[in-house]
């Protein structure tokens, strides 16, 4: 991965304190700057996993959407440990990877696509899954 190839990247461990961030994710007064709180993530994951035994007991639920100041990102794919969202449009998106010892946060915009970068982000973390 190149440092061009997306707005941003951001890290934190499962308790929430965030280790790395760069990109969209820094602080800035800019529009483009997406104000990360690693409480939402983890949120998602559990309420994914809630889900996943609602849906076995037939209990249908709304499908999540994490919201970061003016930004929506509807989620379009999602596992226990992979998240998938996108903006309106699909201009933007985000790629969440929950890792043994943390969340990877991947942010991009158009022309990179969903599946390009969810592709790239799974093949690098595969190894560190186990």
């Amino acid at each position: 991965m190149t440092e061009s190839s997306y707005d941003g990247v951001c890290f934190f461990t499962l308790s929430g304190r965030v280790e790395y961030r760069n990109g969209c994710f820094c602080a800035s007064s800019s529009s483009d700057s997406l104000d990360v709180d690693p409480l939402q993530f983890l949120a998602l994951f559990d309420q994914l996993t809630r889900q996943a035994i609602q849906k076995e007991r037939h209990i249908e639920s709304m499908t999540p959407a994490l919201r970061f100041g003016s930004n929506v990102f509807h989620v379009v794919s999602a596992t226990f440990s992979s998240i998938c969202a996108v903006t309106n449009g699909k201009t933007h998106g985000l790629v969440v990877e929950k890792l043994p010892f943390g969340v990877l946060v991947v942010a991009f915009s158009a022309p990179l696509r969903l599946e390009t970068v969810f592709s790239r982000l799974e093949d690098a973390c595969a190894a560190h899954r186990y």
